[in-house]
């Protein structure tokens, strides 16, 4: 489904305001953060302006430049095109068809030409049987319509395979957005937060358990949304106050929002956990990460225990976290000023990228990274984890077979350390 810290958003708004307007920065060198821009709308018209897609990081968020879905994955080209990989029975990847694709291809069927020449992508969100994406054209669904996750305002089954409008806005404009397994969410720049989709676990905030396609707003008291993420059956939001407020299967499977921390910087957007039990993580303001869920089987908490808790835990051995994610029964953060990754919980198919198969309680630094790139931004799926690195390319590590795609061929049914997949910059 986050954020630099604090002096690093000072930094960026500073740099960005005595710039005056958007179209007079620079041709950046550095990836940006998506926090910096007022809207999805502005991060097209500065990209417009400069002619491709600049690296930005969600920090983690699973809807910018990467994102992975339980058995598929999406990334946003430098062209503004879209590739896509993995599982394609609901016509997720966006090809016009239900093949699957072992390695990334470009997403054809989405009326793409790139920024220079018409329509093209700024960001991209896969989960489990579709993808939402944002183009110059708006925010866009396609996949598995099932129980209104589109946003098209239809619930019926069907294989949506060319994009379709998502009409639950009403009219306001986006400033990010995420997806569930079954739901979907928007926050818009008047700090409003708006869910849609299937809601039999209260994932989406209203204090109900009834399917939703026209979007309702989670109980939030009227608080600004300047962060949120989306699990399988569970949201989570950070307010303008900072506090992390949580709902659905996570905890107690309650359908209205409940105050999980306070002093929240940013939380690891993911699938978060299997048949229902979840967990997620979040950092505080001084970089600290912290878990919490009805799971800690594997150690996923990272604080050295199986121990489930209601209540958050540190993570140890770890800080300075600038990134963090979460999918099925591990976690993944970044430190080291972006130059580090760390992942723990379940390894039974190397999703941990540490070089080996066993499973740990506590951090464990990935392996196989170039050391001299930084990371801009990291995606999970159920058992493959990618980083987006400082020079476009993309690595991954994890499992590659029984529907589960590193992007590469099934001849490799694994990889337990980080290996290329492609460069932004490929055509």
């Amino acid at each position: 489904m986050k954020f630099f810290l604090n002096i690093i958003f000072l930094m960026g708004s500073l740099f960005f305001a005595a710039c005056n307007d958007l179209y007079d920065l620079p041709d950046p060198k550095v990836p940006i953060n998506e926090g910096s821009f007022n809207s999805l709308d502005e991060l097209v018209s500065y990209s417009t302006k400069i002619g491709y897609v600049p690296s930005y990081t969600t920090n983690g968020g699973e809807y910018g430049l990467i994102s992975m879905g339980d058995i598929d994955s999406c990334i946003v080209m430098k062209s503004g095109k879209i590739k896509c990989w993995g599982n394609n029975a609901n016509g997720q990847l966006g090809l016009g068809n239900l093949v699957n694709q072992e390695t990334p291809v470009t997403a054809t069927n989405l009326g793409l030409s790139g920024v220079s020449s018409g329509d093209f992508a700024v960001a991209v969100t896969s989960v489990l049987l579709h993808t939402c994406a944002y183009f110059k054209s708006g925010f866009k669904c396609w996949g598995d319509q099932t129980n209104g996750k589109l946003g098209n305002g239809l619930t019926a089954a069907a294989n949506v395979l060319s994009p379709v409008a998502v009409g639950t806005l009403g009219g306001k404009t986006v400033k990010k957005f995420n997806a569930g397994d079954q739901h979907s969410c928007a926050i818009f720049t008047d700090g409003t937060l708006k869910c849609w989709g299937l809601n039999t676990n209260g994932q989406l905030g209203d204090g109900t358990t009834t399917l939703n396609a026209a979007g309702v707003s989670p109980n939030l008291g009227g608080a600004s949304v300047v962060e949120f993420s989306c699990n399988d059956f569970s949201s989570c939001s950070i307010t303008s106050n900072k506090d992390l407020k949580c709902w659905g299967t996570l905890l107690t499977g309650s359908s209205s929002p409940s105050t999980i921390a306070a002093n929240a910087a940013f939380v690891a957007s993911g699938d978060g956990g299997d048949g229902g039990a979840e967990f997620s993580c979040f950092v505080n303001n001084n970089q600290n990460a912290y878990c919490f869920g009805s799971t800690n089987t594997y150690g996923q908490f990272g604080n050295g225990t199986t121990s489930a808790s209601a209540t958050p835990v540190p993570v140890s051995s770890i800080s300075g976290v600038s990134m963090m994610i979460t999918a099925a029964q591990r976690a993944c953060a970044v430190t080291n000023n972006n130059k580090s990754v760390y992942c723990w919980g379940q390894n039974n198919s190397g999703q941990l990228g540490n070089g080996n198969t066993t499973s740990y309680t506590i951090p464990q630094k990935v392996v196989g990274l170039p050391a001299s790139e930084t990371v801009v931004d990291i995606a999970c799926g159920d058992n493959v984890t990618c980083v987006l690195l400082s020079n476009d390319d993309l690595y991954c590590w994890g499992q590659n077979n029984s529907g589960h795609y590193l992007g590469i061929s099934y001849s490799t049914t694994m990889s337990s350390s980080a290996i290329k997949i492609l460069n932004r910059n490929d055509p």
